[in-house]
């Protein structure tokens, strides 16, 4: 019973972990390139320099409520593009992926849950290495495996210790999140190290650090697990956490919104820049604590959390007053970074964008959505960006063309 307990915290907390790390996988790396400034730090106002907005079009949606199984997918999804514009879908939910060519046509399937080559107990995020071969880290199998694009299963790598992120960078290195996770008293710890490791898995550079103080499940009759439940939600919701992506000139972002700060690395570590920004911070809602509910109940399922324990416990979660300082970021193909401040289902994504120098340039609102697991999630490659969308509680992967717009001579034109 307690490593099913350990079990199902690891899965929560990889579901929080990982959702925040972003494929980047962009083709215009000429475009992508950090500055050195005489002032490392670029303190950014309230109010941004342009009155801008990007306006987003969908081209392409991939998904059926029912029918054709290779177009109906699980709870959580995940997915990627190659420089084609091929689709990857995880199916979390199944541990497969599913290929579909740019107009959305079903190709193949490959992968599937187990131990073995080619199988997984834990599908995350699909990246690709510099061979353009794809790339998926397991944590619970401790590896990472490789498929050719057609889906054919190439090798697989052991990572020593577990992690919930990887990518690849080009040199061969691995820049991640490793984690362990024990118990500690009447407690359990979570310690994770966020860095740059060599091609051996050696810690080369560290560079956050968090830990996770959580109570265990006291196991017992219904109101006491009830509690402990409460206790463990009411230390996660809406809490920050490290949020962290590659860009394809290694330079690595990283954030812990607590604040509103992201530090941009060099390939080797060093720190390069301080992206901070004035804000009011956004108050959580009725809805907010409904969405955050819902999220928790679709994404596990244990024998001692029946559906009662779970009810008591969402009625008796602590929220916080207000929401991390932003949810998310993303790098754009024309070297913006694009910081997902706030999303709220069915009505809006709130973005601010800051251009290559790291000056804040103008927020807008948008009603594409752009959701994960437990946090938000939309790319752009290709000259398109892309997004997980749900409609009538199923999931759907999104295609948009966009536009970027300057408001000018009271009218909206193209910038």
């Amino acid at each position: 019973m307690r490593d099913k307990i350990y079990c199902f915290f690891v899965f929560l907390f990889l579901g929080f972990l990982t959702i925040n790390c972003f494929p980047e996988d962009f083709s215009a790396k000429d475009k992508i390139a950090i500055q050195e400034l005489r002032d490392i730090v670029v303190s950014n106002p309230k109010t941004p320099e342009l009155k801008m907005r990007i306006v987003f079009k969908e081209e392409l949606s991939i998904g059926k409520v029912e029918g054709d199984e290779n177009y109906m997918f699980g709870n959580t999804i995940i997915f990627n593009t190659d420089d084609e514009g091929n689709f990857y879908v995880s199916d979390v939910d199944s541990n497969r992926i599913l290929k579909y060519n740019p107009e959305g046509k079903y190709l193949l399937t490959f992968g599937r849950k187990g131990q073995g080559p080619g199988e997984f107990q834990s599908l995350n995020f699909i990246r690709f290495d510099k061979e353009n071969n794809l790339y998926i880290n397991d944590s619970t199998n401790s590896r990472i495996s490789f498929f050719n694009k057609d889906g054919k299963f190439l090798r697989q790598l052991g990572t020593k210790d577990r992690y919930a992120s990887v990518y690849i960078n080009s040199k061969g290195f691995f820049v991640g999140d490793k984690f362990d996770i024990s118990p500690d008293g009447n407690a359990m710890k979570m310690g994770i190290i966020y860095g740059l490791f060599d091609d051996k898995f050696n810690l080369m550079t560290e560079l956050y650090k968090d830990e996770i103080n959580l109570p265990t499940p006291r196991i017992g009759d219904e109101s006491s697990l009830a509690d402990s439940l409460a206790e463990m939600l009411s230390k996660t919701a809406f809490r920050p956490n490290v949020i962290y992506t590659v860009a394809n000139n290694d330079f690595i972002y990283l954030g812990y919104p607590e604040k509103y700060e992201i530090n941009v690395y060099s390939p080797e570590g060093k720190l390069v820049r301080k992206i901070t920004r004035d804000y009011d911070p956004i108050t959580v809602t009725e809805k907010d604590k409904e969405e955050y509910v819902q999220r928790i109940n679709e994404s596990f399922s244990a024998p001692i959390y029946t559906e009662g324990v779970k009810k008591k416990a969402f009625q008796k979660i602590k929220y916080p007053k207000y929401k991390p300082a932003y949810q998310s970021f993303t790098m754009m193909e024309n070297g913006w970074l694009a910081v997902l401040v706030d999303y709220v289902k069915d009505e809006y994504t709130l973005f601010d964008i800051f251009n290559q120098e790291g000056k804040f340039i103008a927020q807008f609102k948008t009603p594409v959505p752009a959701e994960g697991m437990f946090s938000v999630l939309l790319f752009f490659k290709n000259g398109r960006a892309y997004s997980v969308a749900t409609e009538n509680d199923f999931r759907f992967a999104k295609r948009y063309s966009y536009e970027i717009q300057e408001y000018r001579n009271n009218e909206w034109v193209r910038k």
